[in-house]
């Protein structure tokens, strides 16, 4: 085993809440406030979450930061185990990495019912970007572990059959997933339309 390797590995969640905050928590209250500046008759509506809709106030974006960065966390945690999936060529396991936080996450925050995604207009729109948010944070998860912390663990590693059997059964669960989701998005979107 890599020397520091579990230190490293344990290290990849804190990362995680780090880049959940300030991707999470920076770019997805400046996201709101531009989507809300595009739809002017939400200005002054209170969100599905119970915030008032064009109004910045700290309380709101420190809670959006501590939201976040527990996102993060969790997500720190999740990609230390799927990181086990990857295969390919760089280029294909930042795509997947971002593709496979992206839609699934973005897919549950956009919903149908309520006025957060009835009145942020146009629906395309809000909801790509609640799917890049996650996305971006994954694809900057994924750099600053892959080049800081893990570099020098393989992926995906190798063993005994029963092992790398294991491993395409997780991948096409993952891949199922990751379609189901999209579909469902796009029904969503299809719909708030």
């Amino acid at each position: 085993m890599t020397s520091g390797l579990p230190w490293r590995l344990a290290a990849v969640p804190v990362v995680g809440l780090v880049l959940g905050a300030l991707v999470g928590g920076i770019l997805g209250r400046l996201v709101m406030y531009v989507l809300v500046r595009i739809s002017p008759e939400a200005v002054g509506r209170v969100s599905d979450d119970g915030f008032e809709m064009g109004r910045f106030t700290v309380s709101g974006s420190f809670n959006l930061l501590l939201v976040g960065g527990f996102l993060g966390l969790m997500g720190g945690v999740i990609y230390a185990l799927v990181r086990l999936l990857l295969l390919g060529p760089a280029w294909f396991r930042l795509t997947c990495v971002a593709a496979g936080a992206g839609v699934p996450v973005g897919n549950q925050i956009v919903h149908v019912d309520g006025v957060d995604f009835t009145l942020l207009q146009p629906a395309w729109l809000s909801a790509a970007c609640f799917v890049t948010i996650p996305a971006l944070y994954a694809v900057a998860l994924h750099l600053v572990v892959e080049r800081r912390l893990l570099r020098s663990w393989p992926v995906p590693p190798t063993g005994p059959l029963p092992l790398v059997a294991a491993l395409w059964i997780a991948r096409a669960g993952a891949l199922t997933i990751g379609l189901l989701s999209l579909v469902d998005l796009l029904d969503k979107v299809a719909a708030l339309g």
